[in-house]
């Protein structure tokens, strides 16, 4: 069983949010472009940070860090977090990212904070334990 992370920095042009669904400028296209570059992304860093094939099933916790100090609400970042771990299910990390291979992701606010413009993710991809083994 271990532990592995991810981290991904985000400018404006891939940071997608629950609370802009109905905004204006979240056409369908916008969000289907997005979308596709934060898959390729994740195929790209999983490659560059040396992400290695989990075996079972595993738990993933989504660190979100932002650029202010004031209140937020991680599950926000939902739609972002859906289309990275897509992506690495593209990228052949797990088979699929189904219930039966991946739990979460388990949004959480990171300490800290990032430049202005920019929101990074970390995500903590950890192996759960097979029955019979020990933690």
């Amino acid at each position: 069983m271990g532990t592995q992370s991810i981290r991904f920095i985000l400018g404006p042009t891939l940071w997608m949010s629950a609370n802009h669904s109905g905004r204006v400028n979240r056409h369908w296209a916008v969000t289907r472009r997005k979308t596709a570059d934060l898959r390729r992304l994740a195929v790209m860093q999983a490659r560059a940070q040396h992400l290695h094939p989990t075996r079972g099933r595993v738990r993933v916790t989504a660190w979100i860090q932002y650029p202010t100090r004031g209140r937020a609400d991680p599950n926000n970042a939902a739609p972002t977090t859906k289309a990275l771990i897509d992506g690495l299910t593209d990228a052949g990390i797990w088979p699929d990212d189904d219930h039966t291979h991946v739990i979460g992701p388990d949004h959480r606010r990171a300490d800290g904070t990032c430049p202005r413009g920019l929101h990074i993710i970390t995500l903590t991809i950890t192996e759960e334990a097979k029955e019979g083994e020990r933690s």
